[in-house]
Order: structure tokens, then sequence, then C-alpha cells
């Protein structure tokens, strides 16, 4: 119809490398909008600046140009950082339409924070594509909507690539399943899209074997992983990842007059000799150099991405141990309680040796999270019990609340009221876990849905209000999330999610053994 508005899709981004999660959104793009324009930038705000743009502007024109989609390369000509207000303005008197800015779901949460975010809204509306891992913020939605910032939500989601995957796997001699051929050809021609691959060779280099080289590979998939979620440098975060366990296949007595090795047990020199490396080779920064140097102990006022690299290490998938998923998903959560757990957890491990900084660590998040004497609820079946031990003054006790001591059916009671409870108030989906036995952290856990954070946090309000009536209790612990709320009652853990946060970690699919869930009905 000759009235329709015109539908302009603009898709901006490094694309350093282009590979196809670019290419999958583009065509879902092409489907959606009249036009769309993909924009590669010459330096993104958020970025170190890589190259010229030149090649990265030919790749993609080689590969999404098309009827419906152009390149542009007018932030490539600028030869400047590439901010959207500026660019957007350009488009907005260069063509005749409805512009819509693309960006992932990642991105909702900053983008309150972008360069002239009040004009810029006035010449766009931001087409939000859902990323796998990256659920939309409802409080930063929120905060959108009142600054009158417009807002929709693609039909379709973004692949789970991104170029640091596909950088990680280059430098590793992964094969290729990220980039197009025409990608993939320039890398092995001019090396560009490849910046870690000095450091693997390192690698090899300091005699570390396939083993150990295929777990530093594991580490960096989930150290990238982590800086996303953290907010923190993913590239700095990849690189301290590599070069984590640089020392391990050294001779210690090589080092012992060039770095101080004091309060590090045997088992874990190879952080500071690591760090020692690291910075005399490649000249890493200090802030990588100490997140390698103390990625084993751990120590007190970690910096983030100290705590990206230890946890990394520590819940890799290729990891061998009871609470892996359970850890990795509690990393997700909440890194200081996931710091806590961990820590804990390998001091409980009768072959660890008592250390310094690991100890000072321990207290320092324990500070941190408020702890009560539990860690959490994702520790693995075989920590001894002596991790949930802690001291406290008669002062101190009489200010924690009611602790829950196990004494048989009344835990088993517990659990039923709790769900009752729950499903009285409308809660999806509620399961009870019996334990038995499988760990030491709890004998049930009790699992429920809801629709929005909203229900979340009342359905808290309702049980805990319940438990305290019926039995006098209070919990122990609660670990407070938008999307996930866990409440430690010694003996019963109660989980209470949204639902796509519940699908995402599928607790129930970590605990069960196919016969001890039960589904709570009226």
């Amino acid at each position: 119809m000759k009235n329709e508005i015109t539908k302009i899709a603009i898709y901006g981004g490094s694309f350093n490398p282009l590979h196809f999660g670019h290419v999958d959104i583009v065509k879902n793009l092409e489907k959606k909008f009249d036009r769309v324009i993909v924009m590669p930038s010459y330096i993104s705000p958020f970025k170190a600046p890589q190259d010229d743009g030149k090649v990265r502007y030919t790749l993609c024109k080689k590969v999404l140009s098309s009827a419906k989609t152009e390149v542009s390369r007018y932030e490539i000509n600028k030869k400047d950082v590439s901010y959207s207000v500026d660019t957007a303005a350009y488009l907005k008197k260069r063509l005749q339409g409805q512009l819509y800015w693309v960006i992932g779901s990642e991105e909702v949460k900053r983008l309150i924070d972008w360069h002239d975010i009040d004009r810029l809204k006035t010449l766009v509306t931001f087409y939000v594509v859902p990323r796998p891992n990256y659920d939309l913020n409802e409080d930063a939605v929120k905060l959108l909507k009142k600054r009158k910032i417009k807002i929709k939500v693609a039909p379709f989601c973004g692949p789970d690539i991104s170029s640091t995957d596909a950088k990680i796997d280059l430098a590793f001699g992964k094969p290729n399943k990220y980039l197009p051929t025409e990608v993939y050809n320039c890398m092995l021609k001019t090396g560009m899209f490849n910046p870690y691959a000095k450091y693997v060779e390192g690698l090899h280099k300091y005699g570390l074997t396939y083993r150990r080289i295929e777990h530093t590979y594991r580490t960096a998939v989930r150290g990238a992983e982590l800086s996303k979620l953290y907010g923190a440098s993913t590239h700095d975060a990849v690189i301290a990842c590599i070069l984590h366990d640089i020392a391990k296949a050294q001779d210690i007595s090589n080092y012992k007059d060039l770095v101080d090795l004091s309060g590090f047990p045997e088992p874990t020199v190879h952080g500071p000799i690591g760090a020692y490396i690291a910075k005399a080779d490649y000249g890493v920064s200090d802030e990588i150099a100490q997140a390698i140097k103390y990625h084993s102990t751990a120590r007190a006022n970690m910096t983030v991405l100290d705590e990206i690299v230890y946890l990394a290490d520590k819940t890799e998938n290729g990891r061998n141990y009871n609470s892996l998923g359970n850890m990795r998903a509690l990393s997700e959560h909440n890194k200081d309680i996931a710091m806590l757990a961990a820590l804990k957890e390998i001091r409980g491990l009768e072959h660890t040796d008592t250390c310094e900084f690991s100890e000072q660590a321990i207290e320092y998040y324990e500070t941190l999270v408020g702890n009560d004497g539990s860690t959490s609820v994702f520790l693995s079946p075989d920590t001894p019990k002596k991790v949930s031990v802690q001291k406290e003054n008669q002062e101190d006790k009489a200010k924690q609340p009611k602790k829950f001591v196990p004494s048989g059916d009344e835990i088993k009671d517990i659990a039923i009221v709790a769900a009752a409870e729950l499903s009285l108030h409308k809660a999806r989906n509620v399961d009870i876990i019996s334990l038995d036995g499988k760990t030491i952290i709890a004998d049930y856990f009790v699992i429920a849905s809801a629709s929005s954070t909203t229900a979340v946090k009342a359905l808290m309000g309702y049980v805990e209000d319940k438990l305290t009536k019926q039995f006098g209790l209070d919990p122990t612990k609660r670990d407070v999330n938008a999307e996930w709320i866990a409440l430690d009652y010694g003996g019963v853990i109660i989980h209470i999610f949204t639902d796509k946060t519940r699908e995402f970690y599928n607790i129930e699919r970590l605990w069960s053994d196919g016969k001890n869930i039960q589904r709570y009905e009226d």
C-alpha cells in the first residue's frame, strides 16, 4: 500500500570477525523489515581499535549483501569512534522510513548509558534480538520505558555464537564451525581475527601436555562466558585464562630466585611463576598477571578478573566432580556465593594444603555474602562436613535466625508444607526432590516456578510467613535474585524461579535419579 511506512533495520557492530550468528540475524531481519543496513564500526565505544575496518567491510559486503541488505561504509569512512546517535542522525536525513536499531538482549542493561541516549531515542526504536543466557532484564526495561526509550523484542533468537568463540577456536586450531568460508580463508591468509594465537603457542613452548591444553581451551571459553555476565573485559579474561597454567610443567627450582613463592603451597606455585612468564614473555597488564598468580588460591579483595579466572578454571565443563553442574549454575547466578562455595569445597578436600591466601579469601567472601556457616546449596555431595562449620561468638548467635535442626519426619513435613503454600498461591510445577543421602547440604529440595519476578518475590514472602508461623523457623540463609530465590532451612532448601530461569538451570535434571521427584498437587 502507498501509505505504508518503510521499516529499516540498522545492524551495527564490529563484525570482528563476521560469523554465522551475524548471518542468521541478518536473514531473519530481512523477513521482518523492508530494508536492512549493516554498519561495520571503525572503533566501537565499547572496544579497542582492531584495524582500519576495510577488510571487515569487504567481508560483510561479500557475505551479507542482498536485494534487501546494504552494507554501509559510513562509520568505517569516519575513522573515529562510532557513536550510534551520529549514525542514526545521518541515516535519518538520508532515508525515508522508520528506523530500528538492532541490539542483542545482553545490551539492554547498559542501553541507558549509551552516548546521548536522549537524542538517540527520538531517532530510532530499539529492536532487541534475544540471545541465549541473556534474558531481558525487567528492571532495565522498566527504566527504559520510564525514559520513553522505545523497544521492540524480535520474534526470533540470535544463535549462541560470539566473535570471541570463533577467535578462541582459531587460536587453538579447532575445526572451523563459526565462520563463513570467505572469512575463514581470509584469516588463514592474513592472520586477522586471531589475536590469541601467540599465547596458545606459548603453551606448547612451555611443555604443556595435550590434556592440559584442552583444559586451557575450555577454561578460556568459560572465562569468555563469565566476563560477559560480570561486565569485564572479555579480551583480558581470555588472555588470562589461556596463560593461567602456562607454568604447570616448569621446574620450580628454576624460578626460586626470580619469583617470590612465599605463602603458596607447592601445588599452587605455577600461579606466581605463570604470572612472571606472562609479564616477561608477553608484557601482559598487572591485572592479568595478578589473575594468573592467584587463580589456584584466590585471595582477599579479588578483582572481577581474578574471580573470572578462578571460577572459569573450576567450572570449565571438562572438570569431573559431583557438583560441577550446580557450581556452574551458581557462578552464573551470584559470583560472590560461587567463590565462597568453591573455596570451601576445595578446603574440604583431604589432599588440599592449608593456604593463607585461600583462608583470607574465605573470610573475605563470608563477609561479602553474610555467611552464617553454610556455604550454599551447590556443594559437592563428597564435601566433608567441616566446610560448613563457622565459629560464632555468643553475641552473634543471639542475632542469628533460629537454626533448623534436622529431625527425621519433621524435615519432610516442612518440605510438604512449603510445597502446599507455594501451590496455594499459584506457583507452577511445584516439585519435592528427596535427596536421600545424595548430599550433606539438605534432605529435600522444593522447587517452584512463577510467571514473573514480582511473583517470585511474593511467593518467597508467603513461604517464609507460613514456616515461621507453623514451625517457628526463619531461613538460615537467603540467596535473593530477581529471577531466582533460594531459602535455606537446613534440611530443606526452597528454590523459586521464573519459568525461563528454572528451565535454564534445570536443577531437577542435576539431582534426579528418576524416582526421587514428586510433583505436589492439591
